[in-house]
């Protein structure tokens, strides 16, 4: 189950290892966070902030708005795909659904493991998470491995929820706030619960358009944390190889209660031409299985349509 399941009412749990060191790399870290928690923070959810007057004419001599993806026929249900092409441009199959802030569900382990990484929580993907029995038992709905400790890069390809939830307790309410502020991550809130707020009933939410902003700078090693950390956390990420291109990606999927499941699938293809970043997100009242089936008929019958990469589904 790659995409981390937030049924209502879990409780998923988990566990790490060392305790943060402090490295002169850390304490940069810790004059920008401190620096970015002193602005200002956006709490609500809903459409990102619009980057200028909607309906403002272009300026004269600008190059015309890209035209739409088209992502009709693939799946009878409203979802989203973002994709910025090697050369900058961004082209989305709808402005105004991509622009939808909704929860990121297990697709916030990205920025979780690159926050643990900096503080010294993980020194590397194949770092060893241990498991909490005590703070977070085993559950019957649990797939197969996330009760047991395990590197970093096999919590990501599983989406082993207790791991993650507890390395957030481990980071503690402030450095995850400060965090979050300076990666400008979604509306940077962690109301709902330190160890589940981006998870049912918790408030964090971003916009696909902001995934790719976000996931791009990573890629580019261009976030305000330290090298290391940003290569642990693209190591550590789920890869996938066909022909001359390589996916590098993360699933996630919630709900709220009995409304919609939000299924996710973000992350980056290398090609020999340059590097696409995406973001696909579904909403589907369906049964988990069926969602996940048709969050990948839709996220990679998109990208396939459209070129990056083969419609083939991720190994679980």
């Amino acid at each position: 189950m790659p995409g981390g399941i937030a049924t209502p009412g879990a409780a998923f749990g988990p566990d790490l290892m060392r305790a943060p060191t402090i490295t002169a790399a850390s304490s940069i870290l810790a004059l920008t966070l401190a620096l970015a928690a002193c602005g200002d923070r956006r709490d609500s959810r809903g459409a990102a902030p619009a980057p200028g007057p909607a309906g403002a004419a272009p300026a004269a001599g600008a190059a015309p708005a890209p035209a739409p993806l088209d992502v009709a026929g693939l799946v009878d249900a409203p979802g989203c795909l973002v994709v910025r092409y090697p050369d900058g441009t961004e082209r989305t199959s709808d402005a105004t659904a991509c622009a939808r802030r909704l929860r990121p569900a297990s697709t916030f382990k990205i920025p979780s493991a690159l926050l643990a990484a900096e503080a010294g929580l993980v020194d590397g993907p194949d770092a060893i998470l241990r498991h909490d029995a005590t703070a977070y038992p085993r559950q019957d709905y649990w797939p197969a491995g996330w009760d047991r400790d395990q590197p970093l890069r096999e919590a990501m390809r599983i989406s082993a929820v207790p791991l993650f939830r507890h390395l957030a307790t481990r980071l503690g309410a402030e450095r995850m706030q400060a965090g979050l502020d300076a990666l400008g991550y979604g509306n940077r809130s962690i109301a709902g619960g330190l160890d589940r707020f981006w998870l049912e009933g918790g408030g964090l939410a971003i916009s696909a358009v902001e995934q790719v902003a976000f996931l791009a700078r990573l890629r580019a090693g261009a976030l305000p944390l330290s090298a290391r950390a940003q290569a642990t956390v693209r190591d550590a990420l789920p890869t996938e190889r066909a022909g001359d291109a390589t996916l590098h990606w993360k699933t996630g999927t919630a709900r709220d209660g009995d409304g919609p499941w939000t299924a996710w699938l973000v992350g980056w293809i290398d090609r020999p031409g340059g590097t696409h970043v995406f973001a696909c997100w579904l909403e589907d009242p369906g049964d988990f299985d069926a969602v996940r089936s048709n969050r990948m008929a839709f996220c990679r019958g998109a990208l396939d349509r459209h070129g990056p990469f083969p419609a083939a589904e991720p190994a679980p």
